[in-house]
């Protein structure tokens, strides 16, 4: 439909609408290859030199599972098999129509160790978070958020001097700092042959940078933005890069 014929009052009208965004329409980080990518409407505009991104977190999803009964296909989408919203229910998605492994997941075959490449599971832990990322000069000033969709190796770990998110999360938990008024650096672990981050507190957010963040966390868009859904799983190509949107919940964490 356009504007065309109609009055300029509806004009203006329709200027003024916001478009709805589709799933290509939306700004990622990409951690593929060990690199930090910027992902925009669909394609990689800029591979970051730096192997520290100094971001704000606004938002996370809740830790989901994923299980692909196919191989890895580059560059095709496709939804997983089997999966879980959250992980902590035990259950697969209610939205699962097709190809569900088990009742639970704790008594799935593809949770056990061995069931996926070497000694790993088939069905792998994922968390997708929301972020804002700083300028050059390392201060919070452009409101754009990202996806970054977290693999386990960056979600669980008890090293303290490389913290996962889990223990990220847990360590602002114990002194009572919300994870979005800190400014947070996350790194490659240079040990590790496959993408996996560690994060670290930098500093408190400055008022201004705080303002920012909060406009952020309470848009409609970012909660979207972590949340898991899928149209259908027929589908049984494998691809563990951008094929899920959003899963409901606040964060890896409650603050008290």
């Amino acid at each position: 439909m356009t504007s065309d014929g109609l009055p300029d009052s509806y004009k203006n009208l329709f200027s003024k609408l916001k478009p709805e965004a589709s799933k290509s329409d939306i700004n990622r980080i990409s951690i593929r290859e060990n690199a930090f990518r910027k992902v925009v409407s669909g394609k990689e505009t800029e591979v970051l030199e730096s192997s520290v991104l100094k971001l704000v977190i606004v938002k996370t999803a809740p830790i989901s599972r994923m299980y692909y009964a196919g191989q890895f296909v580059p560059g095709e989408h496709n939804p997983p098999t089997c999966w879980s919203d959250d992980h902590a229910s035990g259950r697969p998605s209610k939205n699962v129509l097709e190809g569900k492994q088990h009742i639970t997941c704790f008594d799935c075959k593809q949770n056990i160790k061995g069931s996926g490449q070497g000694n790993s599971r088939a069905c792998r832990f994922r968390q997708r978070i929301a972020i804002m990322l700083t300028d050059d000069d390392g201060e919070l000033t452009d409101d754009t958020v990202y996806q970054l969709d977290l693999p386990s190796t960056s979600i669980f770990g008890s090293d303290q001097k490389k913290m996962s998110m889990q223990a990220f999360a847990k360590y602002l938990n114990s002194n009572k700092t919300p994870i979005a008024t800190v400014l947070v650096e996350a790194r490659f672990d240079e040990d590790s042959h496959i993408p996996k981050l560690y994060f670290k507190a930098v500093r408190p957010l400055e008022e201004n940078e705080i303002l920012i963040a909060m406009h952020a966390q309470k848009d409609p868009d970012t909660k979207e933005l972590v949340k898991l859904v899928f149209k259908s799983n027929a589908s049984q190509n494998n691809n563990t890069e951008s094929v899920f949107d959003v899963v409901e919940g606040e964060g890896v964490y409650v603050q008290e």
